[in-house]
């Protein structure tokens, strides 16, 4: 690890270690900055853990949404954030590992330029086909796209450059055939799409399909995930099926400023993972595809780590890059 991100880290551990008690002085407003626009999914779970959070540390902790090219505008902004505890950043593997694998633009580093707080939640990516797509299993598909690559052989993405273009992009290489992502302003659109027969199959986050597959509209040909989901227990994971390299899930985690007090730090992964477990959450975020974890600083930044060594020799193999 890089210097900063080991002292940050450190810090933190040594106030673990310490068994520190005395609980650091907050402000009076703490600002959850969101890189996404209110209404979506990760706006939807930062306020439901900023509603429990206001009672669990006696202060007021509103979601300050800065939406902009993917959540690019927010990590670079946070960057210049006070240390007093006022902000932390809410981030997810796209802002924290695709982007800086993909983007030449972005210029902080996931692994120096934040400290990591706490895990707060996971989802998990699906392969899905329309109803008029003749496939039920995703090699049934592969051999649909084989057979006829004009027809067949594209997919919706929620962005350009987003995971689940390169999680099309290994499932093509894998099986020697021709796939290409289809672009598209968010997960809505694409299902919209996908509902319409105006494209044959999708990669999306979980959540964005859950009342189609009960109503029939689309099935799910594979998920991402170390185990099947309960809602989705007929589907086989990317792992069961071969892909050893599809297996991360998606994730979102707390940051805070580099140069925090390390019992600042620790108050705030305290309150997150006990939030975490609260039946007022699971019952929140569950329905939007997602899944309440806890993790301290440690456990986040080995996430960041893993999500940068498996999609890292991916992405570079792509060739994608945008400017």
């Amino acid at each position: 690890m890089k210097k900063k991100w080991a002292q940050a880290l450190l810090g933190t551990a040594l106030a673990l270690a310490t068994g520190l008690s005395v609980a650091s002085k907050l402000p009076d407003t703490v600002r959850l900055v969101v890189g996404y626009p209110a209404g979506g999914t990760a706006d939807a779970v930062a306020r439901v853990y900023a509603e429990q959070l206001r009672e669990k540390l006696g202060v007021n902790v509103v979601v300050d949404n800065r939406a902009g090219a993917g959540g690019q505008v927010a990590a670079q902004g946070f960057l210049r954030s006070p240390t007093d505890g006022s902000v932390l950043l809410v981030a997810n593997n796209h802002m924290m590992t695709t982007l800086p694998l993909t983007v030449k633009t972005v210029t902080y580093d996931p692994m120096k330029d934040f400290a990591p707080v706490a895990v707060i939640a996971k989802f998990e990516h699906i392969f899905v086909v329309g109803k008029t797509t003749p496939a039920n299993t995703l090699q049934e598909y592969v051999e649909l796209v084989r057979k006829e690559p004009e027809k067949y052989g594209h997919y919706g993405i929620p962005a350009p450059g987003s995971a689940p273009q390169f999680m099309g992009y290994s499932i093509a290489k894998k099986n020697d055939v021709q796939m290409s992502p289809v672009p598209y302003k968010g997960g809505a659109p694409l299902i919209n799409d996908l509902l319409g027969d105006h494209i044959p199959a999708g990669v999306d986050a979980v959540g964005m399909i859950t009342e189609h597959v009960a109503a029939g509209s689309v099935r799910v040909l594979g998920i991402t995930g170390a185990e099947r989901l309960p809602i989705l227990k007929d589907v086989p994971t990317f792992v069961e099926m071969g892909y050893g390299d599809l297996k991360a899930s998606g994730w979102m985690g707390i940051f805070a400023p580099l140069g925090m007090e390390p019992e600042m730090v620790k108050q705030f992964q305290d309150a997150f993972n006990e939030v975490a477990k609260l039946p007022k959450i699971e019952s929140a975020i569950t329905p939007i595809g997602f899944r309440p974890e806890s993790g301290d600083a440690q456990e986040l930044s080995r996430i960041v780590q893993d999500d940068l060594d498996t999609w890292g020799p991916i992405i570079k193999e792509s060739g994608y890059l945008q400017q």
